[in-house]
């Protein structure tokens, strides 16, 4: 009975990601986006919807990325690890690109990596509120057909 619902409910979280969700306990903590947040403020906003993926930094910059601009998807120490990887090959470092990368922890990261305006490679690295990553992930990975990279 316990999974019957707990099916129920993903096959419900997906099938609303598709129309849209939006979480507003996301922490920014480094990628090629310049974003200019406080690294211990939790006022990233994400919304996923079938025609877009929105990022609100504190606020005050935008940015929104077309679901086929996504080339992988990532979680825990796989995020950690991809996105460092890209902004140490230089891709675009300002320097709050590396505040958070750096760090380990028991935290829920997701890593989006994606192809900006401008052609070029770029990439997100959010900390999550612990009861929302598993639903952000399933709406990333169904509205951008993406498997989840996780390590071993």
């Amino acid at each position: 009975m316990i999974a019957w619902v707990l099916g129920l409910a993903l096959v419900l979280d997906q099938s609303a990601s598709a129309g849209g969700n939006s979480w507003n306990k996301i922490r920014y903590s480094g990628g090629t986006i310049a974003a200019k947040v406080n690294p211990y403020d939790w006022n990233t906003v994400l919304t996923v919807s079938s025609s877009e993926i929105n990022l609100v930094f504190g606020y005050r910059q935008t940015v929104r990325i077309q679901p086929a601009q996504v080339t992988a998807l990532s979680y825990g120490e796989e995020a950690h690890r991809r996105i460092e990887e890209m902004v140490a090959l230089g891709v675009l470092v300002p320097p709050v690109a590396l505040f958070g990368i750096m760090h380990k922890g028991k935290e829920h990261f997701i890593g989006i990596e994606f192809t900006g305006e401008d052609g070029k490679p770029a990439s997100v690295l959010l900390e999550v509120h612990k009861d929302s990553y598993w639903a952000i992930l399933q709406a990333l990975k169904t509205v951008t057909g993406k498997p989840v990279l996780v390590s071993p």
